[in-house]
């Protein structure tokens, strides 16, 4: 499990502040989890979605819309996403017929870490079931998805992304921790292609790709800084950043705190951690002796647990323990137990536990096409960037074309998925301005600052992995 998180946390940061940083050889080998862990298949062929068939490649097959209407047969319901476009271009690109839009989404299922985003690969695909049952169409297309398995391999992200150029029209809500493998290949091919998130640096540098959670390394929004002083201000005199000494966590992690002495929190403190280290007590004991009162930490949720397990042992209890949205999840709950009351995530997301109108609709449709499957914050982007997708080419209209679909995404500069996420800029490329701070408390996670919605604050250029 510490493995998993491990890799988690390296691209978690990349969601909420643009690490950019691609991981090491040495890195990846130190997450490989050991032969006969994990839920591969024994032959080696990649576990697949509920509901996907595995091909012979390893890829997974196709879902939605097996018989896809005739145009105009079924126009949008008044209100629905794709607004009132009715009409049919017939076949004006590939992957797009008279009745029929087929989008791919490229996804690590198998491989080091099995499963690590299936939940992108399912929150892409609750999306389609949801719009071709609820919506209507796109234009008089209904939307068909074929699923790949880029096996946490840069080699796998090129492979898929060559089939995806031939057999998709664009690629929709792909999550894969070295997504820079299928960079080329869809330049080459000129596929549009809105991820839930670009993780490396030359991912993101790709012209055809967009992260709906929109990030760069080197910009990091005030908003965040600004939340933990109002909510702590005892403590901004005497800060410490610990972070796991790991390519994305250290740039991330230098970029922020520079962002954040930059609004005037003072950091007494800063220290990487390797991976392998199991003995936190020494870096205890120096926050005790700095007086540091607020703790950052980046790094996954597993490490998390051991430093404040750590801190519980030595006695020690800062204003305030603050991470990113690894640990915002119930297993983080089921390992810390107490020790981890009290942590303090950041977030660029809805939160699970308020009322959301587009979380509620992943969440039922999540329920629909992976049983039990819980909802996640890579999800939730995920269903995010396929919302994305079906607005922006019933925008386009009925001759849709890659290059117009690619045109219109380079327009889009606030996109919130109706409130489901905090302003993005896609097509900017930029990081959000936005996030908001939820808390732990009795075993529950509730909103801390703001009251409700997000807090919105301006960008600073820390020059961090620009």
């Amino acid at each position: 499990m510490h493995r998993r998180a491990a890799l988690i946390a390296l691209v978690v940061c990349a969601l909420i502040a643009g690490c950019g940083s691609r991981l090491t050889a040495e890195q990846r080998a130190g997450l490989v989890v050991p032969q006969g862990g994990g839920s591969g298949t024994q032959d080696g062929t990649a576990p697949v979605e509920d509901g996907a068939v595995a091909g012979s490649d390893g890829t997974a097959g196709q879902t939605g819309a097996a018989n896809p209407q005739q145009p105009n047969q079924q126009p949008n319901p008044p209100g629905s996403i794709a607004g009132g476009c009715q009409g049919t271009g017939g076949a004006t690109d590939k992957g797009v017929t008279a009745g029929e839009i087929t989008i791919a989404n490229i996804s690590d299922i198998s491989g080091p870490v099995p499963g690590i985003f299936q939940a992108a690969q399912q929150g892409t695909k609750a999306f389609v079931e949801y719009f071709n049952a609820t919506q209507g169409s796109v234009c008089g297309r209904k939307l068909k998805l074929v699923s790949f398995d880029s096996r946490t391999d840069s080699g796998g992200d090129q492979q898929a992304t060559s089939q995806a150029c031939e057999q998709a029209f664009a690629m929709v809500g792909s999550m894969s921790a070295f997504d820079q493998g299928g960079g080329p290949a869809a330049t080459a091919c000129g596929i549009p292609d809105l991820r839930a998130s670009t993780v490396t640096a030359q991912r993101q540098r790709t012209p055809v790709s967009f992260g709906v959670a929109s990030n760069q390394v080197n910009l990091v929004s005030s908003a965040g800084p600004d939340l933990v002083k109002s909510s702590f201000p005892g403590g901004i005199g005497a800060a410490a950043y610990l972070y796991l000494n790991a390519d994305a966590s250290a740039q991330n992690a230098k970029s922020m705190q520079k962002a954040a002495e930059a609004r005037g929190i003072k950091f007494v403190y800063s220290q990487a951690i390797d991976i392998t280290d199991v003995n936190y007590a020494p870096y205890v004991a120096k926050l005790k002796e700095t007086g540091t009162k607020i703790v950052y930490w980046i790094g996954s949720a597993q490490y998390a647990v051991r430093l404040q397990q750590a801190m519980r042992q030595q006695g020690y209890t800062p204003d305030a323990f603050i991470t990113d949205p690894t640990a915002y999840d119930p297993q983080y709950i089921r390992q810390g137990g107490a020790a981890v009351d009290g942590t303090v995530v950041y977030t660029n997301g809805a939160l699970f536990e308020e009322n959301n109108a587009q979380v509620a609709l992943y969440k039922q449709w999540l329920g629909r096409v992976a049983p039990g499957a819980a909802p996640s914050y890579f999800g939730m982007f995920a269903w995010a960037a396929a919302r994305l997708f079906v607005t922006t080419a019933a925008k386009v209209g009925p001759q849709l074309t890659r290059k117009a679909m690619l045109d219109a995404v380079r327009g889009v500069h606030d996109f919130t998925a109706e409130g489901m996420v905090a302003p993005q800029d896609v097509g900017g490329k930029r990081t959000s301005a936005c996030m908001s701070l939820v808390k732990l408390k009795g075993g529950a996670w509730s909103r801390l600052a703001p009251a409700s919605g997000y807090s919105c604050g301006t960008l600073i250029d820390t020059g961090v992995g620009g």
